[in-house]
């Protein structure tokens, strides 16, 4: 019986770090790994990693030859990916040319773990105001992802979702400097806290220009955050009770990178639930979140303890 327990934890924690699955039927299954590493000046995401919160790069020019990587966006559907509105306007080729690939780090991967998919059409939100308003976008593939351990969904919180401050990260392909517009060619991610509205609309820090869709995030003495070419992309946070990560808002705008007093600005996804779910169709089935394996020290205990009655129930057992 001990064994057999022991056997049903490894188990269980193997298919929760990321086996395949069908899509639209979970979300979340590789949650953001425990990291401090930033955007600006951070490190490189581990090849496989770039799943774990569905995430995609939006590339214009797709071709063979030739690839230019403009936003970030995650999947929140088989055929539909969320990102900025800003990311698709002004744009000097036409959207058949573009092309969304997810499972990948690099973005000039073409490995057999890329999947290319392109753009059916982009529903730009209504109200959409050119500049910082209502800046969120819904692309509709022409095929639909298939989800593998580097391809999965995002999760989409509802209204009443309540998600840790402490726990959020971001990701993106954006430029790693503040000085410069280079873009990164590897994913990074950062860890990121959630800054509370009023004091990011304080006069010394937005001064009344967050809106009631937006959400701050970053640090307040600045040196972690997104930069440009990371638009779109996503801020995920960890459920404030449970061990499951949501797609609390995707990357809009900022005074510069990773500035003190001037953290990132995102759209909230909370805030637009409605409008996400009346333009992808009600009747689309909604991903049920899965909570990942214990934290690798807790799971190390559950491991040893287990491991230890088994030791002693062999050594009482009679030769």
């Amino acid at each position: 019986m001990i064994l057999l327990r022991l056997l049903i934890l490894l188990a269980l924690c193997g298919a929760a770090d990321g086996t395949s699955n069908t899509c639209g039927q979970v979300c979340g299954l590789r949650p953001v790994p425990y990291s401090t590493t930033r955007i600006v000046g951070g490190v490189n995401v581990p090849p496989g990693k770039g799943a774990w919160a569905g995430i995609v790069s939006i590339q214009s020019l797709r071709t063979k030859k030739f690839f230019r990587h403009n936003c970030g966006g995650t999947i929140i559907r088989p055929q539909w990916v969320l990102s900025a509105a800003h990311c698709f306007i002004n744009r000097t080729n036409p959207l058949s040319k573009w092309g969304v690939l997810a499972g990948l780090t690099t973005t000039a991967d073409s490995g057999p773990e890329v999947q290319i998919r392109r753009i059916k059409q982009v529903k730009i939100h209504e109200q959409y105001d050119g500049l910082m308003r209502h800046d969120i976008a819904l692309v509709e593939l022409t095929k639909p992802f298939e989800c593998n351990p580097s391809v999965q969904l995002a999760c989409l919180p509802g209204p009443t979702v309540k998600v840790s401050a402490l726990n959020c990260y971001v990701a993106g392909w954006g430029a790693t400097e503040a000085k410069t517009v280079a873009q990164a060619s590897v994913l990074k991610e950062a860890k990121v806290l959630l800054i509370d509205t009023q004091l990011c609309n304080s006069t010394d820090w937005y001064g009344g220009r967050i809106q009631d869709d937006n959400v701050c995030a970053g640090q307040p003495e600045g040196g972690m955050n997104t930069c440009q070419g990371d638009s779109g992309g996503p801020l995920i946070c960890k459920d404030s009770t449970a061990d499951i990560f949501w797609e609390v808002g995707l990357t809009s705008w900022a005074v510069g990178c990773a500035r003190p007093k001037k953290p990132t600005v995102f759209v909230s996804t909370q805030y637009y639930h409605s409008w996400i779910m009346k333009h992808i169709g009600q009747s689309s089935a909604i991903p049920a979140p899965v909570q990942s394996c214990p934290f690798p020290r807790t799971k190390l205990l559950q491991f040893f303890d287990l491991l230890q009655e088994l030791l002693k129930f062999l050594k009482a057992k009679p030769a």
